[in-house]
């Protein structure tokens, strides 16, 4: 697994081994940051279900400004650790072991914003919608933000995610043969 764009273009990454980890292809990664294109640049990004951390490495890599990494995996959070590492890329980033709704409604708590969040969870279960769900109840991506979210093409994401707090609509979808992007943005954000 390699980086595929801006500074550490070709980078190696370590790639968590095991039956419950899955990684985002290169072309899909590249996919996602070509979609995502300058908005990427300055962005402070939190990359949920993170594992080897490779979705939020390659914002790093495009100009992000902040990535708060979060995975519930000591494994996972291991193989990031030794990434980041091995970039020297420490001082732009946090990680944290939590799992995500938990995590969510944490850095919700100490205020924190988002530009960009990347999701992407097991394929098949609940927790793309459950996470879309906090997302939008937490309040936590800033007005102009957006949310990219990588699923199995078989289990479309519903068009709107509404609660108390927040919406989120959905601006793109895209498909990658198995793999489906679904982008959400804010109701008051502007289209890309």
């Amino acid at each position: 697994m390699r980086v595929t764009g801006g500074r550490f273009l070709g980078r190696q990454l370590l790639s968590p081994k095991g039956p419950a980890v899955r990684t985002t292809l290169d072309h899909v990664r590249q996919a996602i940051f070509n979609l995502l294109g300058e908005r990427v640049e300055g962005a402070r990004v939190l990359d949920l279900f993170s594992g080897s951390g490779a979705l939020g490495i390659e914002a790093l890599s495009r100009g992000a400004s902040h990535v708060t990494f979060l995975d519930r995996s000591l494994f996972c959070i291991r193989t990031l650790q030794a990434n980041l590492r091995n970039l020297e890329e420490d001082d732009r980033c946090a990680v944290l072991r939590s799992d995500a709704l938990t995590g969510i409604r944490n850095l919700a708590k100490r205020g924190a914003l988002f530009d960009l969040v990347l999701l992407d969870p097991p394929y098949g279960g609940p927790l793309a919608i459950k996470s879309l769900n906090a997302l939008a109840d937490c309040a936590i991506l800033l007005p102009s933000g957006l949310v990219v979210t990588e699923h199995d093409k078989r289990h479309p994401l519903p068009p709107k995610v509404e609660s108390k707090a927040g919406r989120l609509i959905l601006q793109r979808r895209e498909r990658y043969g198995d793999t489906a992007l679904t982008i959400y943005f804010c109701q008051r954000c502007q289209a890309l």
